[in-house]
């Protein structure tokens, strides 16, 4: 299956919301968002609605909190606080255990013949997405700011990648404010046109639209001053972005198609839909400078029927005759993310090794889950069953390994918890000089 269709899957049975087309009927407990690319007209709501349940929107709250932290032009030196860089750390925590993550991760240690400990990953999507690199005379610019927030070129809208984001512009901006600065209008957005060609109106995966921003710049606010004189009118001739991924849905999707090591392909099939997964880096290679997917058509036939209806499902990968598209992908068990996590291992106890090494569990959910069908599986596949320990909300569980069950190299290796459905709960990589010390326990 496409990488990228995996990370999708995973997002979707995370924080990720279900995209279906205006007319259709969404599902509130799991959430959804209502694409509009059919009306015409002046100022239509191209997210006509969204329904995100409460256990789905912790991401999306550490996302909205930076979004007010950017100068709007690219031009601008930044001043970040300490609160800024906190509320950078406080959402790299939020989606680092995350199921879109999960996948990403293990694809690009699989891809790059590494092992990606939890804090190495952290660093990976911090110099990604996070940190400030100067290009092309503009000092200090980062993915983030780029894809999910957008930023000022001239009379121009640069990046803006994020439909959560522009749903909020278009009616909902004091939440983006956090009603800090008051004087600025909710609705920010004026939608153009719909621009749209090869059936891509039948998937609301994904829009491409044309729209002028009326862009606040917070950096240039003072308290009493004319909020209208620090609006800028930009446009957006042509913009595009992917619809009801989480924001962890959308860095994974980035990051995979932006790390060198991964080698990824440049094409995407989602849900029956053909992107070019564009991405640009900083010219060291370290950043993320933009990442957008364009759409390039269906992944097969379309059925002859009115809009909404059913769609295609998931097409074929791309074709092998597409220039550069990456390693064969790592075959991938579904991911389903949950409250229960693997947080330490013994895995080289002092002596010897049989039936002393451990696996520490931690519930970090408010109820109970008794792990009867739960595995933990090692990476040759051994797997040890959970079915006499529960989990308990706030507290650690130690499982014991006896010998003859999975095994905890010495040389390296990963340790995933999978859960009664067959789909992994949280996975783990640890790396020979981790297991070095013997009696040390190896935190994640």
């Amino acid at each position: 299956m496409d990488i990228y269709q995996q990370i999708w899957n995973a997002d979707q049975s995370g924080s990720g919301l279900k995209p279906i087309l205006k007319g259709e009927s969404g599902d509130p407990s799991t959430g959804y968002v209502v694409v509009n690319n059919r009306d015409v007209g002046e100022d239509v709501r191209v997210i006509h609605d969204v329904s995100i349940p409460s256990h789905k929107r912790f991401t999306y709250d550490r996302a909205l909190a930076l979004f007010d932290n950017y100068a709007l032009d690219e031009q601008s030196n930044e001043i970040e606080t300490a609160e800024e860089r906190q509320e950078v750390h406080d959402l790299l925590e939020a989606v680092l255990d995350t199921p879109p993550m999960l996948v990403a991760r293990e694809y690009v240690a699989q891809a790059s013949q590494t092992v990606i400990s939890r804090d190495r990953w952290y660093g990976v999507l911090l110099e990604h997405w996070f940190r400030a690199f100067s290009q092309n005379g503009d000092p200090a610019l980062t993915g983030f700011e780029h894809v999910f927030v957008g930023e000022q070129e001239g009379p121009k809208v640069q990046g803006y990648h994020f439909w959560y984001k522009y749903y909020l512009d278009d009616g909902m901006a004091q939440m983006i404010d956090r009603h800090r600065f008051p004087g600025f209008a909710d609705d920010r957005i004026v939608y153009v046109r719909g621009k749209y060609g090869d059936g891509q109106e039948r998937f609301p995966e994904s829009v491409t639209i044309s729209y002028r921003w009326n862009a606040p710049d917070y950096e240039r606010y003072v308290a009493g001053g004319d909020p209208s004189a620090l609006v800028r009118p930009l446009t957006k001739p042509t913009g595009g972005f992917f619809v009801g991924c989480s924001v962890e849905g959308l860095m994974a999707l980035g990051t995979v198609r932006a790390h060198l090591g991964a080698r990824a392909p440049k094409e995407a099939v989602i849900n029956g839909a053909r992107y070019d997964m564009k991405v640009f880096r900083s010219a060291n290679d370290q950043h993320i400078r933009t990442f957008y997917p364009v759409y390039k058509g269906p992944s097969g036939p379309i059925p002859d029927q009115p809009v909404p209806g059913p769609r295609p499902g998931p097409g074929p990968s791309p074709s092998p005759d597409i220039p550069d598209v990456g390693p064969v992908e790592p075959p991938l068990n579904p991911v389903a993310g949950g409250d229960v996590r693997i947080i330490a291992a013994l895995i080289n106890p002092a002596g010897h090794d049989e039936g002393q090494e451990t696996v520490t569990l931690i519930n970090i959910g408010t109820t109970r889950q008794p792990l009867e069908g739960w595995f933990l599986v090692d990476k040759g596949g051994l797997r040890f069953g959970l079915s006499a320990y529960v989990a308990e909300p706030g507290l650690a569980t130690i499982v014991r390994l006896p010998s003859q069950s999975i095994q905890l190299s010495n040389q390296g290796g990963e340790i995933r918890l999978v859960n009664r459905d067959g789909h992994t709960a949280h996975l783990v990589h640890y790396s020979k000089a981790q297991a070095r010390d013997q009696g040390r326990t190896v935190l994640f």
